[in-house]
C-alpha cells in the first residue's frame, strides 16, 4: 500500500493510489515552494541549521538505531505538531509578549473535538472548523486581556492557562460520562488525519534505501510554514508584527493599528494550538484532561532557539520549526544513547539558556550598530 493509517482502512487499492497520488502532488508542490524560498534567501537561521545537521550526523554515528527510517518517522510524527505550536508561540513573542496558555488551549481544542465526535457524533468536517474557531477565540481573549485590560502578557496568559484547563475538566466527556473512558474517535474523516505517505514505494527508491513514511502532519506543517512565511515577508499585515514588536510607539505614529496587531498575534497563537490539537487527538483517537501539559514551555523553547527574539520585532516561520526538530533530535538521540531523562532536561535547559544569551548578545550588537549609525549621521 502507498498510504497507511493506524486507524483508517481504505476499501480498495484504486482509492488508495488516488489518495497517495494526491499527497505526492502536494508534497512536490510544497517542496518546490520551500526550495524557492531558500533560493530567494527568505530562510535565515543558517548557523542553527548547520548546528542541527552536525548534531544529526553525530547521533547517526554514535546513537544506536538513530539512523533508521523508523526513527526519522518518529521524529516527524512526534515533533511536527510541536513545531506548529512553536510557530504560534512566535507571534506573541514577536510583539514583545508571551503565551503561557497555549498548552491549555491545545487541551481545550482536543476536548472539544473529542466531545463533538464521540458524544454528539458531529461529522469531522464540521467538528474541525468548530475546534479552530474555539481555539482562535481563546487566543483572541488573551489578546483582549493584554490590549484592552492592559494586563502584562505573562500575568494574563498565566491566568488563562489555569482557566482554560479548568474549562477542559468541566467539559470533559470522561467526567460527564465515565463509560466513555475507553471509547475512541472512530469517524473515518478524522482518523484519516493520521495517514502516511510511502515516498519510497511511490518512487521506487525503497529498492535501494529504506525511507520513512511521511505523516500527514508533516505536510500540514510545511503548508503552514509556507503560508506564515509568505505572510511575514510579503504582506503588510505580517510585517506589522515585526514593526510593532520593534517599536510600538513608532508603529502607532506610522499609522499601524497596534491594538489589532497585538490581538491578531494572540489569536494566531490560539489557531496554531487548535491545528496541533487536531493532529494530536486524531493520532491518539482520544483526549485527556492532561493533554498539552508542559507543551507551552517546549513551544517557547523551540521558538527562542529558532531565533524569535524575546526583545520583539525579529523572527520568521522557519526558525521555530528548526528549533522544534532540534529539540526532538536531541531528546531522541540522548534517549537512544541511554541518557536519563533528568540529564536530558538539564541539557535542554542549558541549550535554552544559550539561545537566550545569544539573543541578548545579538540585541546589544544591533543597538550598538544603530547608535554608531546615529553618531555618524550627526557628525
Amino acid at each position: 500500500m502507498l498510504l497507511r493509517s493506524s486507524q483508517l482502512s481504505v476499501g480498495n487499492q484504486a482509492q488508495t493510489k488516488k489518495i497517495a497520488a494526491a499527497m505526492a502532488a502536494v508534497f512536490v508542490f510544497l517542496l518546490s515552494k520551500v526550495l524557492t524560498m531558500a533560493r530567494l534567501r527568505q530562510l535565515p537561521n543558517i548557523e542553527l541549521l548547520a548546528f542541527f545537521l552536525l548534531l544529526y550526523v553525530f547521533f547517526c554515528f554514535y546513537a544506536p538505531y538513530f539512523n533508521t527510517a523508523s526513527n526519522l518517522e518518529n521524529l516527524l510524527v512526534g515533533y511536527s505538531f510541536i513545531a506548529i505550536l512553536a510557530i504560534g508561540q512566535s507571534f506573541p513573542i514577536m510583539v514583545r509578549g508571551i503565551d503561557l496558555s497555549i498548552g491549555s488551549i491545545l487541551a481545550l481544542g482536543g476536548m472539544v473535538l473529542f466531545d463533538l465526535s464521540v458524544i454528539y457524533e458531529v461529522p469531522g468536517y464540521f467538528a474541525v472548523p468548530l475546534v479552530l474557531l474555539v481555539t482562535l477565540s481563546a487566543g483572541a481573549f488573551n489578546g483582549v486581556l493584554v490590549v484592552w485590560f492592559r494586563l502584562q502578557p505573562f500575568v494574563a496568559t498565566l491566568a488563562t492557562l489555569a482557566a482554560y484547563r479548568g474549562v477542559v475538566y468541566a467539559i470533559s466527556g470522561r467526567q460527564l460520562f465515565p463509560d466513555m473512558a475507553t471509547q475512541p474517535i472512530t469517524d473515518p474523516w478524522m482518523t484519516g488525519w493520521d495517514s502516511y505517505l510511502d515516498i519510497g514505494g511511490l518512487t521506487g527508491l525503497d529498492q535501494y534505501i529504506e525511507l520513512p513514511w511521511l505523516p500527514l502532519s508533516f505536510f500540514l506543517l510545511v503548508g503552514l510554514f509556507i503560508v506564515i512565511q509568505t505572510l511575514l515577508s510579503k504582506s503588510q499585515f505580517g510585517m506589522n508584527f515585526k514593526i510593532v514588536g520593534g517599536n510600538p510607539e513608532a508603529a502607532r505614529l506610522a499609522g499601524i493599528n497596534v491594538k489589532m496587531t497585538l490581538l491578531s498575534a494572540y489569536a494566531l497563537s490560539g489557531l496554531c494550538a487548535g491545528i496541533a490539537a487536531i493532529i494530536l487527538v486524531t493520532r491518539l483517537t482520544t483526549a485527556t484532561e492532561a493533554l498539552g501539559n508542559g507543551m507551552e514551555l517546549t513551544a517557547i523553547a523551540a521558538a527562542v532557539i529558532g531565533g524569535i527574539s524575546l526583545q520583539g520585532g525579529i523572527g520568521n516561520a522557519f526558525g521555530p520549526i528548526l528549533g522544534a526538530f532540534l529539540l526532538g533530535t536531541i531528546l531522541l538521540g540522548l534517549t537512544l544513547l541511554g541518557i536519563s531523562q533528568f540529564v536530558q532536561q538539564i541539557i535542554t535547559g542549558f541549550i535554552l539558556i544559550g539561545a537566550i544569551g545569544y539573543d541578548k548578545l545579538l540585541s546589544e550588537l544591533r543597538i550598538r550598530k544603530i547608535r554608531e549609525m546615529q553618531n555618524r549621521s550627526r557628525a
